[in-house]
């Protein structure tokens, strides 16, 4: 788990705010760029493009050429666009006033201190959502919560905080997202007899009645019998023969990723079995987080090792105001507001299933990397399956000798594929998911996997899912992306708000989307077109993509996103990331020591981020 903030690429190119502008744009270094004849009787609107590097410029470039010669000549909009290879510098001051665009692109983790300046530096855009401008843009298949990481309300509220996310104003239009995802080496694991599927969980049924096939729902499983054509044997840590399968599409339980990873270490003589650098697709897969509102101080508190319970809706409810269908996890802030208020907890008696807690996640999360013979917390000694640091996590996965897993960022695949080739493989990261009669058993003291068709205490292990009340026992797919948003600025010098959103909706919509997603940089913000044809694609740079758009559903900010500051974070966050993972410090211990100090860095950020 890191708490620094993580930064892609570097600002290498500043905006020019001095540059003259008449019918073209002065560039910085002093190169005008020309509006054509053609664009005459259009108004022109200025876009400036950040963090527009040479793996994503011609999708740039070919987007706004497309609006230009299609959609833009039916608004009547023509588009100016000014590529900045990294950060656009200095918008504190140059948004003050006569901006000189008319749409800009910033990261969601560069507007809020802008937001909060009270010079309402942004339009405001809820009012330019239609029913009709919703449609042809397909709004619905925009994630929420890449929706709600862009709304934020401008004024302060009376206790003087600036409120965030679900409810608050829309700042922007959602661009795409780079959630977190598996990395793996399909090499590594055909080469250690693993078999390697890619069948969605959804279609799993389907799959096996067209191939006659016993596959259960799991990212990683054993059978005793071939669950399908062609799949092959190894020895398993007991020693039985038996038929492994990863499923790059399910993500693999808790169970299974430890004990995946440690047989890559005492039967396969790796190093590593998995690598991760966060935390998020634990905790935030049974409604955890590492921060928590407190009411009745009227501040956030750290809540990294909170030990209050998650909960999965068992039927269609309303938590708080809050609607969840069934087989939803509850979010932070609604399992906060049922373990506060004893009543309305016992009003869901048989209606919510208890989940583990951000502590038990972050306990398992932090097993992986404490070495075998220290304790993560009392009495619960770490695993040593992962390194308890990962600042060599890119060498150690693309060395091919290392480790196998490694959860990454998705942009991250054009540089793993330059190395790895056709070896890589994009997977769902490690999911909270129960099966009938567990998933594991011990002999002489040692944790192994139950082998689907094997009988365990007189019952044959099926491998099938618990459910209660038909529903499945299984958390959320979720995890930290990052993101960008498209801008209207409030203070440009032409004020052409209007033009502005019509070239924003369409470059957000599908068409714009479609042309942008082929830089393989972020996932596309439409979903569907993500996970059908996006990748689906026969020239997609990685075989196999769909653990992206399918991670971008659920993905939200990360903790260094979270607030204006990372000051809350520096306090504790070295001691974290060392003595704990490292097994030199228990987490009891680490919070008995930090918890004071993470509360006090907390007071001073003045930020409310509702419906997390």
């Amino acid at each position: 788990m890191s708490m620094k903030l993580k930064r892609r690429f570097a600002a290498l190119l500043a905006l020019c705010l001095a540059a003259a502008m008449t019918i073209g744009l002065a560039g910085c270094g002093g190169k005008s760029q020309e509006v054509p004849s053609d664009a005459e009787g259009r108004t022109v609107i200025y876009y400036a493009a950040s963090y527009v590097t040479a793996q994503v410029q011609n999708s740039y470039k070919e987007m706004v050429e497309a609006y230009n010669n299609g959609q833009g000549v039916t608004d009547g909009v023509f588009v100016q666009m000014r590529e900045n290879a990294g950060a656009i510098s200095g918008l504190d001051s140059a948004l003050r006033s006569n901006y000189q665009y008319d749409v800009l692109e910033l990261h969601d983790d560069e507007f809020k201190t802008l937001a909060m300046q009270g010079g309402k530096y942004f339009v405001e855009l809820d009012k330019y959502l239609t029913d009709d401008v919703k449609a042809s843009m397909q709004w619905d298949q925009i994630p929420t919560s890449l929706i709600n990481r862009f709304r934020m309300n401008t004024t302060a509220s009376e206790n003087g905080k600036f409120l965030a996310g679900e409810g608050a104003s829309l700042l922007a239009i959602p661009n795409g997202s780079d959630p977190q995802v598996l990395y793996y080496n399909k090499s590594i694991l055909e080469s250690c007899g693993i078999n390697v599927i890619s069948v969605p969980e959804a279609e799993l049924d389907a799959y096996n009645a067209a191939n006659s096939a016993a596959l259960q729902p799991h990212g990683y499983a054993e059978y005793k019998d071939a669950p399908y054509a062609d799949a092959k044997t190894s020895r398993n840590e007991a020693g039985e023969f038996v038929y492994k399968v990863f499923n790059e599409c399910i993500g693999m339980n808790w169970e299974e990723q430890r004990i995946l990873a440690r047989a890559f270490q005492q039967q396969y003589e790796f190093e590593y079995g998995f690598m991760s650098e966060w935390w998020f697709f634990m905790g935030f897969g049974v409604g955890g987080d590492c921060v928590g509102w407190d009411e009745a101080s009227g501040q956030y508190k750290l809540t990294l090792a909170d030990k209050q319970p998650g909960y999965l809706a068992l039927e269609d409810l309303t938590v708080n105001g809050v609607n969840y269908a069934k087989g939803d996890v509850l979010t932070y802030e609604s399992k906060l507001f049922l373990n506060n208020n004893a009543a309305e907890l016992s009003k869901l008696d048989g209606k919510v299933y208890e989940l583990p807690s951000q502590y038990d996640a972050i306990l398992e999360f932090t097993r992986l990397g404490v070495p075998a013979d220290k304790q993560a917390d009392v009495g619960f000694y770490g695993y040593g399956v992962a390194p308890s640091t990962t600042q060599n996590r890119t060498a150690r996965f693309t060395s091919g000798t290392d480790c196998p897993f490694l959860i990454e960022y998705f942009s991250q695949a054009q540089s793993f594929q330059s190395i790895l080739n056709d070896a890589l493989g994009m997977a769902v990261p490690a999911q909270y998911r129960e099966y009938v009669g567990g998933s594991t058993y011990t002999k002489d003291g040692k944790e192994y996997l139950k082998v689907i068709g094997e009988t365990y205490d007189g019952a044959v292990y099926t491998g099938e899912l618990h459910t209660v009340n038909d529903t499945a026992i299984v958390g959320e797919a979720a995890t930290a992306s990052e993101g960008s948003g498209f801008f209207v600025p409030a203070n440009t010098k032409n004020k052409n708000y209007d033009a502005a959103m019509k070239f924003v909706t369409w470059a957000a919509g599908p068409e714009g989307q479609k042309i942008l997603a082929k830089g393989n940089k972020t996932v596309p913000n439409q979903i569907g077109y993500g996970m059908g044809e996006y990748a689906d694609s026969a020239d997609r740079l990685v075989s196999g993509m769909w653990a992206g758009p399918y991670m971008a559903q659920k993905a939200d900010i990360g903790d260094y996103t979270y607030f204006t500051s990372l000051t809350w974070i520096t306090e504790w966050s070295m001691t974290f990331n060392k003595d704990v993972r490292e097994g030199k410090m228990t987490l009891t211990d680490f919070i008995a020591q930090k918890q004071q100090a993470a509360d006090n860095g907390l007071r001073g950020m003045r930020l409310r981020i509702l419906g997390r």
